[in-house]
């Protein structure tokens, strides 16, 4: 069961998409200090001795750290009972997440018109079946998430913070990949068969954009996958980590575009899942554990 979310008094106000310093492996170290303290409380000054470098003179600059907390704290992620203090908020609502996953549900959360870093998402899912320009990009977002002033240095803060999370990418031409990491697209399905208990893939497609980010292209009739979505999935059947079929009685299909490795689309009901490897290659992890060390 699902704790219920709480959210933060006094939030602070600026747009999220203004951050445009603040990035997932600066965030996660926060988080992962205050989850080794249980939560917290944990002094400020301690996380300020542990992540911020001395200059020259001896002296710390926490421009940047007090940067990250006001955006944690923007999103209910963190709480700052009294200004020495911080400590980490909502680690009950599905407390088993990645802080990936968890980072972006609590975008997910938040109300008009904090809500523009998820609608820009799903913007771009739905005009754009794989790769899109910044600059179109620019002009659609200012077009149908007009209560932003969206320029290219708010693309670039946005990209940044989605692409640390694993939802987009980016090609060697600048293009925005709109294709989720193997290891978010897995956790998301993994997550709704535990807490809801169920292997229904349109249930579950359904519960994904409740709760996290967009997944579909189309919503009356029967829903339709997105492309670049469906190329990460593709790529989980193909290497045994997931399998889905249909059934012909069931409800809830769900159609799945053509990819490189088959013609058909097929409409979807049910998944399963064979496991998450503890040391998965490289290309199927999140984006800041790419390059970390395992055992030999």
């Amino acid at each position: 069961m699902t704790a219920t979310y709480e959210t933060n008094d006094n939030k602070p106000q600026k747009d999220l998409v203004n951050y445009t310093t603040v990035r997932v492996p600066e965030l996660r170290l926060i988080y992962r200090n205050l989850k080794a303290a249980d939560g917290g409380p944990m002094n400020v000054s301690t996380l300020k001795d542990a992540m911020v470098p001395s200059d020259d003179d001896g002296s710390k600059d926490d421009a940047h750290l007090e940067a990250c907390f006001k955006f944690l704290r923007a999103i209910d992620l963190l709480e700052r009972p009294e200004d020495r203090v911080v400590s980490l908020l909502n680690e009950d609502v599905y407390s088993d997440l990645s802080f990936e996953l968890r980072l972006l549900y609590h975008m997910n959360r938040q109300d008009h018109p904090q809500d523009h870093i998820v609608e820009a998402q799903r913007v771009a899912f739905e005009f754009a079946p794989k790769t899109v320009e910044r600059e179109r990009l620019v002009t659609e977002l200012n077009n149908e998430v007009g209560y932003i002033n969206w320029n290219k240095e708010k693309i670039n803060g946005w990209y940044h913070l989605l692409e640390g999370i694993g939802v987009l990418s980016y090609t060697d031409s600048r293009e925005l990949v709109l294709s989720p990491r193997p290891a978010l697209l897995y956790e998301l399905l993994e997550t709704f068969r535990d807490e809801e208990n169920s292997t229904d893939f349109g249930a579950a497609v359904g519960w994904i954009e409740n709760e996290f980010l967009t997944v579909l292209t189309t919503r009356p009739g029967t829903p339709r996958l997105h492309q670049g979505v469906t190329d990460t999935l593709q790529t989980l059947i193909d290497e045994d980590y997931i399998d889905v079929r249909g059934m012909s009685d069931a409800k809830n299909e769900v159609v799945l575009p053509s990819t490189h490795s088959r013609n058909e689309e097929p409409s979807v009901t049910k998944f399963e899942l064979h496991g998450w490897p503890e040391e998965p290659p490289a290309s199927k992890r999140y984006p800041l554990d790419r390059f970390m060390e395992v055992d030999a």
